[in-house]
C-alpha cells in the first residue's frame, strides 16, 4: 500500500485509530487461534479420547503462549 493511500485511510476517524493500534493483526490472529482451539480440543476429546479438562487446559495454555510468540514475531506488541 502506498503512503498516499495509507494517509487517506488514517484520516478516517475510527479506521485510523484501529490502523495505528494494529487492530487488523489482532483480528486475524484472534480468529485463527479461536478456530485452532476448537479444532484441537475437539480432536483431543473426541478422537484421542483424552480428558476434557486436561486436554483443554494443555491446548488452550499452549496456544495462548503461541499467540504471544506470534504477536512478538510480527511486532504487534
Amino acid at each position: 500500500m502506498t503512503s498516499e493511500n495509507e494517509s487517506k485511510i488514517k484520516k478516517i476517524p475510527l479506521v485510523g485509530f484501529f490502523w495505528d493500534k494494529s487492530f487488523l493483526h489482532y483480528l486475524w490472529t484472534g480468529g485463527l487461534f479461536t478456530v485452532l482451539n476448537i479444532i484441537l480440543v475437539s480432536f483431543a476429546v473426541d478422537v484421542l479420547k483424552f480428558s476434557a479438562v486436561g486436554s483443554s487446559s494443555v491446548i488452550i495454555g499452549g496456544l495462548f503462549f503461541l499467540r504471544y510468540v506470534l504477536y512478538r514475531w510480527i511486532d504487534v506488541m
